[in-house]
């Protein structure tokens, strides 16, 4: 996941609690889903421009949000990321947005990396006695490059058994020996 800046997760953590006050979360992420699918960063910088005025952009966006038929929550999100000129953060927002969703939502989303298929059964089990608390959401990526073994991310954990990561740490081991 890319890093989130500062600005971007104070935006998305007051969308959130709003939504959240307001009963619309479903509604919101809809609605932030469906801008996204039309988010162009090259209009975000646009936008930016100084030549164009405040009273512009609120007209711009004000078409923008009713285009694409956004509530009055998510509208007066754009609202103000526009008159702030930082458009160009939506896709911060967007997913920090998601991440306090899940968040709430106790779902931990967990990345598992092989060299080949395999049956992801037991690794569930393993990680939801690890978690009983959360719903965990499996993600199976086949990487070649590992050779064999595996690597899960759970957050920011890594576990790396992989074959690639084992013959590096003995090729460490060698070097730091001849060396």
């Amino acid at each position: 996941m890319p890093r989130v800046s500062v600005i971007a997760k104070n935006y998305a953590k007051t969308l959130f609690v709003v939504a959240k006050k307001n009963n619309a979360l479903e509604k919101v992420s809809e609605e932030l889903e469906r801008f996204k699918q039309n988010f162009s960063n090259s209009f975000a910088q646009e936008l930016k421009s100084p030549v164009i005025t405040k009273v512009d952009l609120a007209k711009i966006i004000g078409e923008v949000t009713a285009k694409f038929k956004l509530g009055a929550l998510t509208s007066n999100l754009f609202s103000t990321i526009v008159r702030n000129r930082r458009l160009n953060l939506f896709p911060e927002v967007y997913e920090e947005f998601f991440r306090l969703i899940k968040t709430y939502q106790n779902v931990l989303e967990v990345e598992v990396y092989s060299a080949a298929s395999l049956d992801l059964e037991e690794i569930k089990k393993l990680i939801e006695k690890k978690y009983p608390d959360k719903t965990i959401i499996l993600r199976h990526k086949i990487v070649p490059e590992i050779a064999g073994g595996l690597q899960i991310k759970i957050g920011s954990l890594v576990i790396d058994s992989s074959l690639k990561s084992q013959i590096e740490q003995i090729r460490k081991k060698c070097l730091a020996a001849i060396g």
